[in-house]
């Protein structure tokens, strides 16, 4: 009964890793050689993080 309650709802740590690594490449942009910019307009307005970045720049 603990072996089969512990199957249900446990999923390997590798298998985690491989849902959490998909989700996070659908929301990834690449900004190549631009990232120096990217940092500066981050830092220049006080961004807490990416999103926010992006978010500034399609309201503009």
């Amino acid at each position: 009964l603990a072996s089969s309650a512990r199957a249900v709802g446990h999923v390997s740590p590798k298998k985690r890793k491989q849902s959490l690594d998909r989700r996070r490449g659908k929301t990834r942009i690449y900004v190549g050689n631009h990232i120096d910019r990217w940092l500066t307009l981050k830092e220049k307005f006080d961004f807490r993080n990416d999103a926010e970045v992006a978010g500034f720049l399609l309201d503009m």
